[in-house]
């Protein structure tokens, strides 16, 4: 396994966990409240930066 591999394989699994994450928070806080919004936009990086990576492949 190539170390960049290893770096997709590592952001995959962060990934996971913050949208474990993002659900607990988006039930304790509410979906529409601003730690929930704000944890969901960086998500939405994590996983723009997953794509690209899985694209330039």
């Amino acid at each position: 396994m190539s170390n960049s591999e290893i770096d997709v394989e590592l952001l995959l699994q962060r990934i996971e966990v913050m949208r474990s994450e993002l659900v607990d928070i988006g039930f304790r806080d509410g979906l529409t409240a601003p730690s929930t919004l704000k944890y969901s936009e960086l998500l939405d990086e994590q996983i723009k930066v997953y794509q690209k990576l899985k694209s330039d492949r």
